[in-house]
């Protein structure tokens, strides 16, 4: 199952370099509201982002236990609880899981400790999941 576990810190206002220094990670996508992409993958449609938008994280291919690899990220994110939680206060903090199996029907796991640190840090959960085999492989 390809998954991928995402920290996103959104809101008006961020200090996005800030929070790169903070939590010591660099962002894999960052914008400031205003800021203009164009979606060269689906046509060119250009999107004007509607607030500031920090994200990081890290796609779980198969190699290790999921819930392991999640503790592992959580764990990190925990370094940086306090300060993420004064983000919190004003901005959206969102763990962000998608998940593509490779079947009908699949499972993500949370243990109790990612589950508190979610808590923890004032983070909203989104979890989506969607079948693409089909789509992947040209049927659909």
């Amino acid at each position: 199952m390809r998954t991928f576990v995402d920290l996103r810190i959104s809101g008006d206002g961020l200090d996005l370099d800030e929070i790169t220094e903070k939590l010591g990670m660099a962002p894999d996508v960052s914008f400031k509201k205003g800021d203009v992409h164009i979606d060269t993958k689906f046509g060119s449609k250009a999107t004007v982002y509607q607030e500031d938008c920090w994200i990081t994280g890290y796609e779980y291919s198969g190699e290790a236990i999921f819930e392991e690899t999640l503790d592992s990220f959580m764990a990190k994110i925990n370094l940086s609880a306090s300060y993420i939680k004064s983000l919190s206060e004003m901005h959206k903090i969102t763990v962000w899981i998608s998940a593509y199996p490779d079947s009908e029907q699949a499972n993500i796991h949370l243990s109790k400790n990612s589950i508190e640190i979610i808590n923890e840090i004032g983070a909203t959960l989104d979890c989506s999941m969607a079948f693409l085999k089909e789509f992947y492989e040209g049927n659909y």
